[in-house]
């Protein structure tokens, strides 16, 4: 995608949206076959993060105290759903997402 690594350099000091591929795992950590998108802000994206894209903040403390409890007796907690994220298809490209997302059932 870049010329060289100086090219490289150049559009990550650009950009205050850094993306990486990170490993999917179950709640007990182990490994899924498929990989989630984590998103990194700097720069000019936190203000906009902070004073205009965050709607809404849910303390989820009790679900999560439930959750570890059932892991340790052996059972497997309701997490909620969760639904792939529909990218435009030319950030899907920028960002190596070739193949539809997987959602395991």
């Amino acid at each position: 995608m870049y010329d060289d690594a100086a090219a490289w350099a150049a559009q990550k000091a650009a950009s205050p949206v850094r993306v990486q591929w990170d490993p999917e795992r179950t709640p007990t950590g182990t490994a899924l076959e498929h990989r989630s998108l984590q998103v990194g802000i700097g720069g000019s994206a936190v203000g906009g993060y902070v004073d205009e894209w965050v709607v809404g903040l849910e303390d989820i403390t009790e679900r999560v105290i439930a959750w570890r409890a059932e892991l340790a007796e052996g059972g497997a907690p309701a997490l909620p759903a969760e639904t792939p994220y529909p990218l435009p298809d030319d950030v899907a490209v920028r960002i190596g997402a070739d193949r539809p997302p997987r959602v395991p059932c």
